[in-house]
């Protein structure tokens, strides 16, 4: 991974001494999309419109195994239990997605942050000192590729019920539906056939590959 850091913060890394220093942020998105988010700092920190926490946590250094998606273990201070209630209810945070950024306290101003890496809570353990996460990196393995499949009669959009989500479905809701079965049978009743998101050209059997 090739680094790239701005103007200021190469100044930053340059200067035999800085009135500033380097913060650590960490933000836990829940699956009701509440976010929780806590700096390693000894006060709170404004960064792109959200506040901080300050509060005590730990990274390791990130560990890869051939055909494994990088690791990252992060201990969150649990002398408070102030963060027990997110895992209680959230079953550990397990499948929960966290991120990682950092940023100089002298350019907060910045809406990027300086470095920044995605995670997924894999595992989750606690005692009196410490909430120890497992953090594991995007595997490009696990990528859909093609990113469609080309199937004859299944479409691919989401059905527009009970709110028009996705544009290219394309159904008004004019009509009593509340379902679909993805099918171009059921695309037609719904009137809505010229929007189908599948292959209907494609002919039966056989298996057939794009080329370029």
């Amino acid at each position: 991974m090739t680094l790239t850091l701005s103007a200021a913060a190469i100044v930053e890394k340059n200067t035999l001494a800085s009135s500033g220093t380097w913060i650590v942020l960490l933000a836990v998105t829940l699956s009701d999309g509440t976010v929780v988010r806590i700096c390693r700092n000894n006060k709170d920190v404004i960064w792109n419109s959200h506040t901080w926490t300050a509060f005590p946590f730990e990274l390791d250094d990130l560990s890869e195994e051939a055909g494994e998606p990088s690791l990252l273990q992060v201990r969150v201070s649990n002398v408070t239990r102030a963060l027990m209630v997110y895992l209680e209810g959230e079953s550990g945070l397990v499948g929960d997605s966290a991120s990682l950024y950092v940023v100089h306290s002298d350019h907060l101003t910045q809406t990027t942050a300086e470095i920044e890496e995605s995670f997924k809570i894999t595992k989750t353990s606690t005692d009196s000192q410490w909430i120890s996460f497992k953090l594991s990196a995007p595997s490009m393995l696990k990528v859909a590729f093609p990113t469609f499949r080309y199937i004859r009669n299944w479409c691919r959009w989401k059905f527009n019920y009970p709110t028009a989500t996705d544009v290219r479905c394309g159904y008004s809701g004019a009509t009593p539906f509340t379902a679909c079965n993805k099918t171009l049978a059921e695309c037609r009743e719904r009137g809505n056939s010229t929007r189908f998101g599948g292959f209907p050209g494609i002919p039966e059997g056989g298996l057939y590959t794009e080329t370029g």
